[in-house]
């Protein structure tokens, strides 16, 4: 049986999940030439967001930290990740979450590949409580670490750190009190509910726009609410889930509505980050299994979508760093996918093969359906 062009190969293989890809690698030098290139691991990351959108029909994917509970009340990253515990997740952006274990120790994690990258520590004070948030700049393709703390009596001195230019610099201060610790990432901006001077003034929403570094007040509904979230592609807040305020139409005020988080929420399907002291690559799961939860108590948590994105996007680690090995698999011999037997693979390579060749059918339907076999 004919093998494939390569192209067709590299269609197929676009359409993997993560763990198969990093199993693929050890097919063939080329394939694993292939899986590291960068405009795959984009065209992989667009795939699985569109594959993301189809079924967001049923829900939301995304990602907590493990040892929040989840019983009758909602997770809260601002409380939980403040107050009940000395490790937080700050976001998550392209595969990518941002932890940071202790008060000046930052890493970024890629929970599928199980690297690690330990950002530079920032100079800032011992003590005081912090503020939070991690996202993507697209306009510069960069990964961004927002901090705040305080400055004075009334003032929050804010600084980023780039992943690019993996350097710390200040952004200025600001003359709020923040309700929220942890900014909620949304339309390319951080979000923190906020009070001018007091904290028993109407609070307001700030945005941090990640793309210009600048700062802006976003109105709130009439009502008091301090957690942020996303229902369906937008921004909500709430203070108990029975009220949840959704901004239909970002920064336009006439379009928050008051919704029932029953109604609206799906499916959510939530990846749980383990709580560790220590985050060592490549040497076990930084994930638990996943769960699905039929509840609006993660609406708060953020949106995660797992990729190829590596934290070392910028620079190249230590070879003995760099190798992922999610499972430790053997090589297959054969690079067609006709043509590998399952005697000739072992368990964890025959699953990817399998996912490849069903990836294969649908890649056939779709072309026979245009007037064109692949054979």
């Amino acid at each position: 049986m004919a093998q494939l062009p390569n192209e067709m190969i590299q269609l197929i293989l676009i359409r993997l999940e993560v763990r198969d890809l990093i199993r693929c690698r050890s097919v063939s030098k080329l394939w694993k030439s292939w899986i590291s290139e960068s405009n795959f691991i984009k065209a992989h990351l667009e795939h699985s967001y569109l594959q993301d959108c189809e079924k967001n029909k049923k829900g939301n994917r995304r990602i907590a930290m493990s040892a929040s509970r989840c019983g009758d009340w909602i997770y809260d990253p601002d409380k939980i990740l403040s107050v009940c515990r000395t490790r937080h997740l700050l976001g998550s952006s392209n595969g990518l979450v941002c932890v940071s274990p202790s008060r000046t120790e930052f890493l970024l994690i890629n929970p599928e590949t199980r690297e690690v990258n330990k950002l530079e520590e920032p100079q800032i004070p011992q003590e005081g409580y912090m503020i939070y948030g991690f996202g993507y700049d697209s306009s510069k393709d960069d990964y961004k670490v927002v901090l705040g703390f305080r400055k004075g009596s009334s003032h929050i001195c804010f600084l980023k750190f780039s992943l690019k230019s993996n350097v710390w610099e200040v952004i200025g201060d600001v003359n709020y009190t923040f309700v929220s610790r942890v900014g909620f990432l949304h339309s390319g901006a951080l979000h923190w509910v906020v009070c001018h001077g007091s904290a028993y003034q109407m609070p307001v929403i700030l945005s941090f726009d990640l793309n210009e570094d600048k700062f802006e007040e976003i109105p709130q509904p009439c009502k008091w609410a301090e957690h942020l979230g996303s229902i369906n592609g937008c921004l909500c807040v709430f203070d108990v889930l029975e009220e949840v305020w959704m901004m239909n139409e970002y920064n336009v005020r006439e379009s928050w509505e008051i919704v029932e988080p029953k109604d609206k929420i799906k499916t959510e399907i939530v990846h749980c980050l383990k709580d560790l002291m220590h985050y060592i690559p490549n040497k076990r799961p930084l994930c638990l299994k996943q769960r699905v939860d039929h509840t609006p108590k993660f609406i708060a948590a953020p949106l995660y979508t797992p990729s190829l994105v590596s934290p070392h996007i910028f620079k190249k680690p230590n070879k003995t760093k760099q190798e992922t090995s999610i499972i430790k698999s053997r090589k297959v011999p054969k690079v067609c996918l006709h043509s590998a037997s399952s005697s000739e693979v072992g368990n964890h390579e025959r699953s990817a093969l399998k996912r490849a060749k069903q990836a294969l059918h649908d890649c056939r339907l779709v072309t026979m359906v245009h007037g064109n076999d692949l054979e």
